[in-house]
């Protein structure tokens, strides 16, 4: 048999074999039992996808400053760019600091601006609300894909929380409740992590998150949350809290933190003192919200 007729055999196998799965794929597509969330390769959720969703966090954090910002960022001689505030050196004076370089540095140092001109505005007329409602779209998909990749990033969970919640920045009129179902969807997921300390800080961040919602939700004319389910996810973060100490003494056993770089150890520091003080404010908050509604029940 040639390589042509070979070819073409595979060809026509590969062609069947397509319009089989298409025609057996659409009742599956169209069952509503079987809707749930795609996770191709087993990427979301595992340690690629933490990985992935720690490098999405720079083109997120570029297309959230266009979607607020939306102005022009230009350089011009001696004058400061209003975006960056610094202060753009002639031409001429660039021209000739380069040439004192070395070659690798200059190379260097031209790669870095190739870099930073991805991100460069150079229209010279602001944005219109039309391209920052698109712009604020896309920060919002992009950190639900985050999000999704790992549930237990304290950062992303925090800004697609954020977003939720606020109809400045959010594009869908979702609010409470969608925050609401995130932060127990997080807190569920997170608990489930049972080597790495770091999740339960997420945990808790949902915890405090959804105590704020309750906590909202009292200046409502008709609250739906009272002092006693406050109590119940005041225990969950306690139990998230406690989690994140026993687990980080673990770490301390094991020496797991020095493979940890400085600054992570540091963030997880400040994001553990800024949930302790979130809890004793949510504390006193009930106690007078239990305060207040004893002192109308008596009169």
């Amino acid at each position: 048999m040639s390589r042509i007729s070979t070819h073409a055999t595979s060809a026509c196998l590969i062609g069947m074999g397509v319009l089989c799965w298409a025609f057996a794929g659409r009742p599956l597509v169209k069952d509503t039992d079987l809707s749930i969330p795609l996770n191709p390769l087993g990427i979301n959720g595992s340690p690629y996808g933490e990985v992935f969703a720690m490098a999405m966090q720079g083109p997120i954090d570029t297309y959230f400053h266009g979607s607020i910002s939306g102005g022009a960022h230009q350089h011009e001689g001696g004058q400061t760019c209003g975006n960056c505030q610094k202060t753009a050196a002639p031409a001429k004076q660039e021209l000739a600091a380069q040439n004192d370089l070395a070659l690798t540095t200059r190379f260097s140092n031209f790669l870095a601006s190739l870099d930073k001109a991805v991100a460069t505005s150079t229209n010279p007329k602001a944005a219109s609300q039309a391209h920052k409602l698109y712009l604020r779209r896309q920060v919002e998909d992009k950190l639900r894909f985050a999000y999704q990749l790992d549930p237990s990033h304290y950062g992303n969970y925090n800004a697609l929380h954020f977003f939720l919640t606020e109809p400045q920045l959010g594009t869908r009129p979702e609010l409470t409740p969608s925050a609401a179902k995130l932060a127990g969807d997080t807190i569920q997921y997170c608990l489930k992590q049972n080597t790495d300390p770091r999740p339960a800080l997420t945990a808790a961040a949902a915890a405090t998150n959804v105590l704020q919602l309750m906590f909202a939700d009292q200046k409502n004319d008709k609250p739906q949350f009272n002092t006693t389910q406050m109590r119940q996810y005041l225990g969950v973060l306690d139990y998230t809290i406690s989690r994140y100490v026993t687990l980080a003494k673990k770490w301390e056993e094991t020496k797991n933190w020095d493979l940890v770089s400085p600054q992570r150890i540091a963030e997880c520091d400040e994001r553990f003192t800024f949930i302790c003080k979130i809890r004793e404010a949510a504390e006193q908050t009930i106690l007078r919200l239990e305060g207040k509604l004893h002192h109308q029940a008596s009169n």
